[in-house]
């Protein structure tokens, strides 16, 4: 996986001058915390092991408050001591990293994007670079990037009037061996006379997310992120929320070392029946994600755990409330299958179908670590149903029926 980052922090804000005079761009408070720190916190959920800053304008204010460490993280400085343009300070920092595919962000940027799914384009496509790409409903501030089928990039198009789109989200995965080769100078700009450059040329891909995405470049945009961080860390629940939940344990008994395997053995938990009409209000979208390896050793066929579950969503339905879509995952536990929980799949799966859920407003309600893991790797808040307090997940309640009265 992916282990160093690059971060492009030595931007000035001129745009945003009139806001945050005193300070580099990417120190910007969002709510009295630097956004820099926000990115940071990205990169560790992720357990990245070094981060080098591309620091020039006022690099004294970074480097004096975040030292050489940040949870965990070695943070190593590539100052600049004149502006040598985007592409400049990200080749003058991979001089420094140890890796061959080191991620890139700008400095202004955040994008909660899918970074395994990024490390397997790349490395399927042997791409130079890889960009994270995010699908926007209107771009008019935003150039579209192309990409073909192979998610390999072939246009990019100027700013114009567009209602939807990709657009380049500032996330950047570079082969350094591949891009070093390239001779292209010590000052000059990464999009212009890189990638805009070079697409037809160089194996340059890119491969679409739904996180959550916000430049802070212009003063709208960085009092928008003050509202949207607020409300991600107070989990101010609305109809933009997801809420993802898995089955067994959550919503029904669970069976001791067992499965459910008709719909008589299908039980439903107390309280879960009657606390769903307040989740569907609360929720713009419930879906249920669940392993269900017991097709795979051919103890149940899919048409009967699909019977199962048109029972369940009926009941719940009778008690006014709802389940949007359900993704199970049937084969055995394996590392390569990137169905099963805590792998993401059944996540990306309904990203597609809903391209509305932004995960850093998603919670997943499980009551497993597996369930946990799935939830963190997608960025979303997590809940375990549990008698007892995990330091693991956000939060821990003893029943759905109790999350959703906190919910009140």
């Amino acid at each position: 996986m992916i282990e160093e980052a690059i971060i492009l922090a030595g931007g000035k804000g001129t745009r945003l001058h009139s806001l945050v005079s005193e300070e580099p761009k990417s120190m910007a408070p969002i709510n009295g915390i630097p956004f820099l720190s926000y990115q940071l916190d990205f990169l560790a959920k992720h357990k990245f092991k070094t981060i080098y800053l591309a620091v020039g304008h006022l690099s004294d204010k970074i480097i004096n408050f975040y030292g050489n460490s940040y949870q965990g993280m070695q943070l190593v400085y590539s100052a600049e001591h004149e502006p040598l343009g985007t592409g400049g300070a990200i080749s003058k920092a991979l001089k420094l990293t140890t890796k061959n595919n080191i991620l890139v962000l700008n400095g202004d940027t955040l994008f909660y994007t899918n970074l395994k799914r990024l490390f397997q384009c790349h490395t399927l496509t042997e791409s130079v670079v890889t960009m994270a790409l995010r699908t926007m409903s209107n771009c008019n501030r935003y150039g579209l990037v192309q990409t073909n089928k192979e998610h390999q990039v072939y246009a990019f198009e100027e700013k114009k009037q567009q209602n939807q789109g990709q657009i380049n989200g500032g996330v950047y995965l570079i082969n350094k061996e591949k891009f070093s080769q390239l001779n292209l100078g010590n000052n000059y700009s990464f999009e212009k006379d890189f990638l805009e450059t070079f697409f037809s040329s160089l194996k340059i891909s890119g491969i679409s997310s739904n996180g959550y995405f916000l430049d802070i470049g212009i003063p709208s945009d960085y009092h928008q992120a003050q509202v949207d961080f607020k409300r991600f860390d107070s989990w101010s629940i609305d109809n933009t929320w997801t809420l993802f939940l898995d089955r067994d344990g959550v919503i029904n008994k669970q069976i001791k070392n067992g499965y459910v395997t008709s719909v008589e053995d299908f039980k439903f938990l107390d309280g879960v029946l009657e606390c769903f009409s307040h989740l569907s209000n609360s929720f713009g979208r419930i879906i249920v994600v669940t392993n269900q390896q017991c097709i795979g050793k051919g103890i149940i066929t899919s048409k009967e755990l699909n019977a199962i579950h048109t029972y369940m969503r009926h009941k719940i339905e009778l008690h006014g409330g709802r389940i949007d879509q359900i993704y199970f995952a049937p084969d055995l536990d394996s590392n390569d299958n990137l169905l099963r929980k805590p792998n993401t799949e059944m996540a990306e799966l309904a990203s597609k179908e809903f391209p509305e859920i932004i995960f850093e407003k998603s919670i997943m309600v499980g009551d497993s670590y597996t369930d946990i893991e799935f939830g963190k790797k997608m960025n979303m808040k997590t809940v375990l149903i549990s008698t007892e307090i995990s330091p693991y997940s956000d939060k821990c309640f003893e029943s759905l029926e109790n999350f959703s009265k906190s919910l009140s």
